[in-house]
């Protein structure tokens, strides 16, 4: 009987230490915040607008001349005798201009979303190494963005040791960039 209880004891003793070897430390931190702190961040915001800005010249180009186009119609139709002819190359007009909207418009799409994944890959990367290193570091064995945590204790928030490791101190909240497909803010995507 002495042996079934030493046995049992020894059993829960080995369980107990074999859980403390094996327990996870989990980690949790703002990403984008992290990242929107970065000093480069607000470079990669200026480009990125500059950049959006030069690609929607050519949208205001087109949305001018199919104002004239339109007005022309407008026009055409006061008349007390419209140029049916001259009605019809007008629509047609007003058709290419649409569809070279649209098209432009899908293509500068495309360009804003490869001008952001450019501008902000790097600075996802730099914080991912920040990350790991300071996970290691501190033993964390599993770190999480906090924008997908229902809840999370405070004291495993690693923001403060990243930022440290980044060498970046919080900074007043600047305006964001409109990322691809975004109504506004250059959020991360992540």
């Amino acid at each position: 009987m002495k042996n079934n209880i030493l046995k049992s004891l020894s059993l829960v003793a080995l369980l107990f230490v074999f859980s403390q070897t094996n327990a996870q430390k989990v980690g949790h931190l703002n990403f984008q915040k992290v990242i929107e702190l970065l000093p480069e961040f607000q470079t990669a915001s200026d480009e990125y607008q500059l950049f959006q800005a030069s690609l929607e010249d050519e949208l205001t180009q087109i949305e001018v001349e199919a104002k004239k186009t339109q007005s022309l119609i407008e026009i055409e139709q006061k008349k007390p005798q419209p140029s049916a002819p001259r009605l019809k190359l007008l629509a047609q007009k007003m058709e290419k201009y649409q569809v070279s909207y649209q098209e432009i418009s899908q293509t500068i799409q495309e360009s804003l979303k490869e001008k952001y994944n450019e501008l902000i890959d790097p600075l996802k990367e730099k914080v991912s190494l920040a990350v790991a290193e300071v996970a290691k570091e501190n033993g964390y064995t599993h770190v999480m963005d906090a924008n997908n945590l229902i809840y999370a204790d405070e004291k495993f928030d690693l923001e403060t040791l990243v930022k440290a490791k980044l060498n970046i101190k919080d900074k007043p909240a600047l305006p964001t960039v409109k990322a691809p497909g975004a109504v506004n803010g250059m959020g991360t995507g992540r």
